[in-house]
């Protein structure tokens, strides 16, 4: 029975060391933290500029949004000026026109029903 129970040792203790084996090699302690790729670091500067011309991008459309609201905000200020000033130059304008003599006459309207337009063609 001794001989059982050092054979079921011995194998836990291999699998045991297999596994701490196991998780030293998939740690690669051997490589060194300079390596780095290049096509990673090209990918970070271009990250980066991105962003950098992102932020440009967006000052100019805020910068240009603001001068848009401004000018609109005059644009509606005129307009309000206008037609509120309107009602008035037009009362002025009715009470200065002379009554006309006679009333003009209104084009008669002529309503034409057509028969519906059929085409037939034999070959």
């Amino acid at each position: 029975m001794t001989k059982q129970v050092a054979r079921l040792y011995s194998l836990v203790v291999g699998v045991v060391v297999f596994f701490v084996a196991w998780a030293a090699v998939a740690a690669h302690p051997w490589q060194t933290a300079a390596a780095v790729d290049p096509r990673l670091a090209a990918l970070t500067a271009r990250r980066q500029a991105v962003q950098k011309l992102s932020a440009q991008v967006k000052q100019t459309l805020d910068r240009r949004f603001a001068a848009y609201r401004v000018a609109l905000a005059k644009r509606n200020a005129a307009l309000a000026r206008l037609t509120a000033a309107a009602p008035a130059a037009s009362a002025q304008a009715v009470s200065a026109q002379p009554a006309p003599a006679t009333p003009a006459a209104a084009p008669s309207v002529r309503v034409v029903t057509l028969p519906p337009l059929i085409i037939t063609k034999t070959s």
